[in-house]
């Protein structure tokens, strides 16, 4: 693999709850990378400032639509890197008020050793999804994008006391006319229904399926991962995607897989936003516990179908992989 394509940023975002931070943490455990948690989100305790959860940006946005971005981006190469850290000691206590300062300066502490052998920036942002195709176009990022069953997501949802949010995308034109269109009635619906919760996040789900369906049409250079898949073989899955990535897969890594994967799920009807160890096997399908039968069978009813054509077009083991470059 080319020196070009080992120095191209990567992005891991996906469907909501759909393992990004699982295989974020684990690419971001590779002293190749320098690994941004979440940029996107406002609830992280450094990010970007943009106006909506979930933002949609267009592919032909110029690099400054997203204010620092590109600063972030730059910061994979040590200069960059560098520069920020600079700039956050000269800023002292008010290191904190310029984005790329505060996570040159948090990543120098968290991993002293990426921060000086790192090459490459990672973003791991699930609510990256409707920028992704702008970072590929502006900043030549190699994406991977994460898939989940309904059931997984909603029940994920239910357990954390998370709001639908299906009002914050629909707000975004970009994004509703591009995406949007094959669900005119069921928009319709939730606007006349709207103190139906699972509904509401049952169309949540819908809306980023058929933007994922959409996406694997227009972009089939992106690997695509079905939460699923990953939970079922995970060292298989890791070990092809730190190929795919054009990282080095080592013992090491091999084993913090095996340890993340195998972990003893004392109970499954109990649920942490971002547990990094489990037994992967069986939180595939830990929703089972979490939700009603009633619920179970309305997820399915509505959304089974398109599940089923979307989960066909995520990458396995046995197959080939896309090219990265």
């Amino acid at each position: 693999m080319s020196d070009a394509v080992r120095s191209r940023p990567i992005v891991v975002t996906g469907c909501p709850r759909s393992g990004t931070t699982w295989v974020g943490s684990t690419v971001g455990a590779s002293s190749e990378v320098l690994y941004l948690y979440e940029p996107f989100n406002d609830g992280a305790p450094h990010h970007l400032d943009v106006p909506e959860r979930y933002l949609y940006v267009a592919p032909d946005s110029p690099a400054h639509a997203v204010p620092d971005m590109s600063a972030l981006i730059g910061m994979g190469g040590l200069g960059g890197r560098a520069r920020a850290t600079a700039r956050g000691i000269r800023l002292g206590r008010r290191f904190r008020s310029e984005l790329p300062a505060h996570l040159a300066l948090h990543e120098v502490v968290r991993s002293p050793a990426s921060a000086l052998t790192a090459r490459r920036t990672l973003v791991k942002d699930p609510l990256a999804f409707f920028a992704a195709e702008w970072l590929e176009a502006r900043f030549d990022a190699l994406v991977v994008m994460m898939v989940r069953h309904p059931a997984g997501m909603i029940s994920s949802y239910l357990k954390l006391g998370w709001p639908c949010e299906v009002d914050s995308l629909l707000r975004q034109d970009g994004l509703r006319e591009r995406f949007t269109e094959p669900l005119a009635v069921e928009i319709e619906r939730y606007h006349e229904e709207p103190d139906d919760r699972l509904g509401g996040l049952i169309l949540q789900w819908k809306i980023f399926a058929h933007a994922a369906a959409r996406l694997r049409e227009e972009h089939p250079e992106w690997l695509y991962m079905s939460h699923e898949n990953v939970c079922e073989e995970p060292v298989p899955q890791f070990r092809a995607l730190f190929e795919y990535l054009g990282l080095r897969w080592t013992p090491a890594l091999e084993r913090k897989v095996v340890a993340d994967s195998t972990a003893s799920q004392v109970d499954p009807a109990r649920h942490q936003q971002h547990a990094l160890q489990r037994d992967s096997r069986t939180l595939a399908a830990a929703w089972r516990a979490r939700l009603s039968e009633a619920d179970a069978d309305r997820i399915e009813n509505e959304a089974g179908p398109l599940w089923e054509q979307l989960s066909a077009l995520a990458w396995e083991p046995r197959q080939r992989l896309p090219q990265a470059g």
